[in-house]
């Protein structure tokens, strides 16, 4: 792959594979019929983004690369658990439907590894969709919100992925990170 820099929309994920990328695909597809509304994220890289930069330089992807290579070195495979479907926005207008990821320990763990200051409070969540228009969406988001009440499901996490804009082509992956160490076996039950 040729890059071309400064590469934009860079950032850095915990990628869906398997039967939970499965399982967002399905949700996105009972609700095509509000995609008047809605403008649905790529079903090909569902994700929960760790951090993002919206501009990178050759040398400072570098040192992205270095740094999650020490942070997929130290990981342990988890569990995430998405918990509820929810909105946000601003100025009183939904912008962003959304999938809940229930806070553990295991990605406290993660997301503090990563060296990077944050900008805004870490939130963890995977984007459905984003609300294409507003009013149009006020006026289906009880029955939208209805097909996704009961929406929870288990997300088994074991790479780190690097994402980035590369010809145009939105959330190309760039590189893996699959985690080195083995899930660690408890005899404790919670």
């Amino acid at each position: 792959m040729d890059l071309k820099f400064p590469l934009r929309s860079v950032f850095l994920a915990l990628p869906l594979e398997g039967p939970a990328k499965w399982q967002f695909q399905a949700l996105q597809e009972e609700l095509k019929a509000y995609e008047e509304s809605l403008s649905f994220q790529n079903p090909q890289s569902p994700h929960l983004t760790l951090y993002f930069w919206p501009s990178v330089l050759e040398l400072e992807l570098k040192g992205i690369l270095a740094q999650a290579e020490k942070i997929a070195a130290a990981a342990v495979p988890f569990l995430l658990s998405v918990t509820e479907a929810d909105t946000f926005g601003s100025r009183g207008e939904d912008r962003v439907l959304f999938l809940k990821v229930a806070f553990s320990d295991a990605l406290a763990r993660i997301k503090k590894s990563c060296p990077w200051p944050n900008r805004e409070p870490f939130a963890p969540h995977i984007t459905l969709a984003r609300v294409r228009h507003p009013q149009r969406f006020n006026v289906v988001k009880k029955k939208v919100m209805k097909a996704l009440e009961r929406v929870t499901f288990a997300i088994p996490v074991d790479r780190l992925r690097l994402y980035a804009e590369v010809d145009g082509a939105k959330q190309t992956p760039l590189k893996e990170f699959p985690f080195e160490r083995k899930m660690e076996s408890s005899g404790t039950s919670s």
